[in-house]
């Protein structure tokens, strides 16, 4: 609609504002005929050339079936004749989302309750081997399939991108810092070479800034005294990610701790000689 294209066509704070309270459907393109799910979008960012969209589904409402979405296609206002339904885009509509879903048993009970942000994670490391590129995508992806908005730069950087002003931004708007610790990680941190010596100039600057800060978390690969660690982060808690036994516990516990999901303890009980 032409009003609501004028209205919103500039994404100022009030719009961007107005935007994060109404309910969203977050459908994939027809052909790849996958469930729609609802939710919330929880941040919008105005890149250098692109728009970045962070979105919280709503756990209580559950997926809804390609061949299901299609039926209400024009109850959602999705134009088929455009072929609105088979491009990646965005898109405001003039539709009461709750009441179509009620409408057509999509949400049961549920209310459609204002979704958490999630929590923003920069990975920070250094290019050793395509391996270890390899293995940093995998870790990242892991952590998004549980939540967490992990950010990275084989993901995140378009070509002509200024990198200073990614990873400026990166590490500032991020709530916590994956430092992925590796030998070749460690020589260019602490020579401030490259990438990683900017970006681990910033890290430093910000510890100096606030020295009880726990924004800032060491990841290793490879367990036992070969470990290095940059002196800034030395005696900070690390996550041991090695291969081995003790891997699946300590992704699970930084995944909790990500999520700042504290570890239950278990209650203090009375005193047995009293």
């Amino acid at each position: 609609m032409p009003a609501i294209r004028e209205t919103y066509q500039t994404l100022s704070p009030d719009t961007l504002q107005y935007l994060r309270q109404i309910p969203a459907l977050f459908a994939y393109e027809e052909f790849r005929r996958q469930p729609a799910r609802v939710g919330r979008v929880t941040e919008i960012q105005q890149l250098q050339n692109a728009l970045r969209i962070t979105l919280a589904i709503d756990p209580h409402i559950p997926p809804i079936p390609h061949d299901v979405l299609t039926t209400i296609y024009g109850n959602l206002d999705i134009n088929t004749r455009n072929l609105e339904h088979c491009r990646t885009h965005w898109a405001l509509k003039d539709v009461d989302l709750p009441t179509v879903l009620a409408e057509h048993n999509l949400s049961g009970n549920a209310r459609l309750l204002p979704q958490p942000r999630p929590p923003k994670v920069f990975v920070s490391y250094s290019w050793d081997s395509p391996e270890h590129r390899q293995w940093v995508a995998h870790l990242a992806a892991t952590l998004r399939s549980n939540g967490i908005d992990a950010i990275l730069d084989q993901w995140h950087v378009r070509g002509g991108e200024d990198l200073a002003a990614f990873m400026d931004r990166s590490l500032r708007e991020a709530d916590r810092v994956l430092v992925i610790c590796t030998e070749g990680y460690y020589q260019r941190a602490v020579a401030r070479q490259g990438g990683v010596g900017y970006e681990h100039t910033m890290v430093t600057g910000e510890l100096m800034r606030d020295v009880g800060s726990n924004k800032f978390i060491p990841i290793v690969r490879q367990s036992g005294y070969q470990t290095q660690v940059p002196p800034e982060l030395s005696g900070r808690l690390r996550y041991d990610l090695a291969p081995g036994p003790n891997y699946a516990a300590q992704l699970e516990t930084l995944i909790r701790d990500l999520h700042n999901v504290p570890t239950p303890i278990p209650p203090l009980g009375l005193n047995p000689y009293l």
